[in-house]
This record gives C-alpha cells, sequence and structure tokens, in this order.
C-alpha cells in the first residue's frame, strides 16, 4: 500500500518542522506541524498547555489531534518528538501512514535550536544536550520502529526532503 501520509518523528531539533513543508511541497500534499494544530485547537501555547495541565494533558491533546488527521490525507505530518511514544498515535493513522525517523544526535539537535530550547517545556532548565541525550536515551525505541531512519546529522534540509520524496515515491 502505498503511503497517503508521512508522519516525520524524532528528537526535538531533528528538523521536522523544517524538513516537512519540503517534502509536502515536493508531492503536492498538505503540511501538518501537529503542534500548532494543537496550539490551534486549544488557543494556548504548548508552554501554557504543560503548565495547566502537565505533559499528559498534552499528550491527550496530541492523540486527539493525531485521530482528527486519521482521514485527512494526502498529509505530511510533523508532530512533536514525544509523539512515537504512544502506540495509539500511529495505529490512529492507520496502514497508509509511513514514519520516518529523523535521527540526529543530541550534540546536533542542540546546535540547530540554539537558544530557542529553553522555549521547548522539556528541554527547559540544565543543559539541553544533556536532555536531549535523556530523551533520546528513552524514545529511541520507539523512533526505530519507524518504517524509515534517515540519519540527518550531516545533510542539509532540502537533501533531508529529497531522500524521503525518494522513499514515498519508491
Amino acid at each position: 500500500m502505498k503511503a497517503t501520509r508521512i508522519v516525520l518523528v524524532g528528537l526535538p531539533g531533528a528538523g521536522k518542522s523544517t524538513v516537512g513543508p519540503l517534502v509536502a511541497a515536493a508531492l503536492g500534499w498538505e503540511f501538518v506541524d501537529l503542534d500548532d494544530e494543537i496550539v490551534r485547537l486549544a488557543g494556548r501555547t504548548v508552554a501554557e498547555i504543560f503548565s495547566a495541565e502537565g505533559e499528559a494533558g498534552f499528550r491527550a491533546r496530541e492523540r486527539a489531534a493525531t485521530e482528527a488527521l486519521a482521514n485527512r490525507g494526502p498529509v505530511v505530518l510533523s508532530p512533536g518528538g514525544g509523539w512515537a511514544l504512544d502506540p495509539a498515535n500511529r495505529v490512529a493513522l492507520g496502514e497508509g501512514a509511513s514514519v520516518v525517523y529523523l535521527e540526529v544526535s543530541p550534540m546536533v539537535a542542540a546546535a540547530r535550536m540554539g537558544g530557542a530550547a529553553s522555549a521547548r517545556p522539556l528541554l527547559a532548565g540544565g543543559d539541553p544536550r544533556d536532555r536531549l541525550t535523556q530523551l533520546l536515551a528513552q524514545r529511541e525505541a520507539f523512533y526505530l520502529q519507524a518504517n524509515h531512519t534517515v540519519s540527518v546529522d550531516s545533510l542539509a534540509p532540502d537533501q533531508i526532503a529529497a531522500l524521503i520524496v525518494a522513499l514515498a515515491s519508491a
């Protein structure tokens, strides 16, 4: 079955929100940044949702937003880094979903985000590289369940997008 939904997973800073629109444009598909969709539906920022509802509340909103996208397509979806932890998210998207893991080292991810890392609730406080290393240890097994893995440390966004488009077209 040919994919009608491509889901980009990986650590914060892997390039999901940068590469996703490039992939969508090349394929002529819709692009959805899931965090932006959650913010739009909630009328609050991700940080405000985390503050008011905790991570569990945010993950429930993430699951609901994913389920709402299940019948939309074709679409390139860029969820937050923790999306892959909930198997219900992938199940909700059905067999037409192809998950692509953008594999990035914590050092490169932190460098890409720069000072913006502290604005992310799960990276606030402390050294972002240390926190990203911890997140990778918790999440990598889930990320590796993806249909495809693309190592992105030394690639530019257009190169990553071209690889994903080639995978989608194969």
